[in-house]
């Protein structure tokens, strides 16, 4: 018996000898460490806002990697955890269970949270490739603020589906995909059971094409469209937050369970760079979307909204190279409503999970998850903006710097707008705002850096509620380990 143990021990450490051998494991990622001082960020003068924040996160991504045509990829984090905050083993029956858990005393918070776990593989004897699992969606864009693109205004963000990409030659390709970002109830036998057929009629499935043309030193256009069909989305939390600000909701539950019908919606547009005059760089992004439902249930919420919108923005920046920065012009338009009430915004466009940002304070940035941002939401419908900036300031060794000006107003009607809706990302014509940018990156060694981010925020509301405050400001110092 001993010796049959033996041999079968002997075989295991041989069989998983050669799998190691034939199977290739790489580990990148990151260690951010922040710490930051805020200001108005919630628009209000007597918030009892918290003014500092102090914060970690890992980020880590792991490729196994069979062959050339085979290989996958998981990617996790745990954090944003700020400190003393998140519950710790050592208070007692404090959950330390989900995102940002385990920051105070004692730690030991569960939150490791997958962010992407795909599969990339060749279909055999063809160049297709295949990508199936929880990936970036995101459709394309072109314009970049400073050293990354600016994020989508469409959706841009983490989810399931398979994407088939292949090319016809070495300047035209194509993407199909099929992505499923909500099922709440997905193999849910007791909301089956109280709630028969729903598991049938409540999730949202979006198909695109893309055609990228990549024509090498003069341009580089990538055409698109977008349809998803909308299902029964009720008040679930994991949904209704997030689809009723992008304008998706095509019903609301109603208090006797009543439900509406499904909506539908499609996006088409196109993605933009011309650099045949290198170094001077033209980007542009248009994307029109429309949304439409059936019918309505309002149902008993305390602002309840007409699905039926359709919208359009163009996004696009100027730059011209030089040696120790980059000067460029950006700026944006996005349609806005005929009569904004809490009714719905019929002129606006939807989206699905955007994550745009030209500016790293007011909108989405992709330099820090501690960072506070996002302080006028993720995407910039009913708005216009231009400013100025400076990109890739480098004229301090090991120092990169990008410095920007904004100057934004709403394009919603300033007349139809309904004092009962009082979001103040919600801009009309008569409300504008401006923001400052400083960004830096310090490389202290190869794989650290430190990071210095200045904004500064000031927002006029024609129509100030009670206990408004047009200022807000950040200063936030972080460092970060790149392995």
């Amino acid at each position: 018996m001993r010796k049959l143990l033996g041999i079968i021990f002997f075989c295991t450490a041989l069989v998983a000898e050669s799998t190691a051998q034939a199977t290739e494991i790489n580990v990148k990622g990151y260690f951010d460490f922040g710490f930051g001082l805020y200001s108005g960020t919630n628009f209000k003068k007597h918030d009892n806002e918290e003014n500092f924040d102090a914060g970690q996160q890992l980020r880590t991504q792991i490729d196994i990697i069979a062959s050339e045509s085979l290989k996958g990829v998981l990617m996790f984090e745990i954090g944003p955890t700020f400190w003393g905050n998140g519950g710790g083993a050592s208070w007692g029956d404090t959950p330390k269970a989900g995102e940002g858990t385990g920051g105070a005393m004692g730690a030991d918070g569960v939150s490791i949270e997958v962010k992407q776990m795909y599969i990339d593989w060749l279909i055999p004897n063809t160049d297709a490739q295949v990508r199936m699992g929880i990936q970036m969606f995101s459709l394309p864009n072109a314009v970049w603020r400073g050293d990354y693109l600016m994020g989508g205004v469409v959706t841009d963000d983490e989810a399931p589906g398979v994407l088939v990409s292949n090319s016809f030659n070495e300047n035209i390709g194509i993407s199909l995909g099929w992505f499923r970002p909500w099922d709440p109830y997905a193999n849910d036998e007791l909301k089956n059971r109280t709630m028969p057929g729903r598991l049938n009629s409540d999730e949202i499935d979006a198909f695109f094409l893309t055609v990228p043309i990549d024509m090498r030193d003069i341009f580089n256009l990538t055409p698109y469209f977008m349809y998803a069909s909308i299902g029964e989305v009720d008040t679930a939390p994991e949904t209704n937050g997030e689809l009723s600000r992008n304008g998706l909701i095509s019903h609301y539950l109603t208090s006797n369970g009543t439900l509406g019908n499904h909506g539908q919606a499609w996006w088409t547009g196109l993605a933009f760079t011309l650099n045949h005059f290198d170094p001077f760089n033209a980007y542009l992004d248009l994307v029109y979307g429309s949304y439409s439902a059936d019918s309505v249930e309002p149902g008993n919420m305390a602002i309840t909204h007409n699905p039926d919108r359709d919208g359009w923005v163009a996004v696009g920046k100027l730059e011209y190279k030089l040696d120790y920065f980059t000067p460029n012009i950006f700026g944006w338009y996005a349609s806005g409503s005929d009569s904004i009430t809490k009714d719905g915004f019929d002129g606006m466009m939807p989206g699905l999970s955007p994550f745009f940002g030209l500016t790293s304070f007011g909108f989405s940035s992709d330099r820090s998850d501690i960072s506070r941002q996002t302080i006028m939401g993720y995407d910039p419908y009913g708005k216009w903006a231009v400013g100025v900036g400076l990109d890739n300031i480098n004229m301090i060794e090991d120092l990169n710097s990008h410095f920007r000006i904004m100057f934004m107003r709403g394009t919603n009607n300033t007349d139809n707008f309904d004092s009962a809706f009082s979001d103040y990302r919600v801009l009309d014509s008569k409300d504008k705002a401006f923001e400052v940018n400083l960004d830096n990156v310090y490389k202290i060694y190869d794989n650290l850096e430190l990071r210095v981010d200045l904004a500064y925020f000031n927002l006029q509301l024609h129509n100030e509620p009670a206990d408004f405050e047009e200022n807000a400001w950040k200063a936030y110092t972080g460092f970060r380990y790149t392995f």
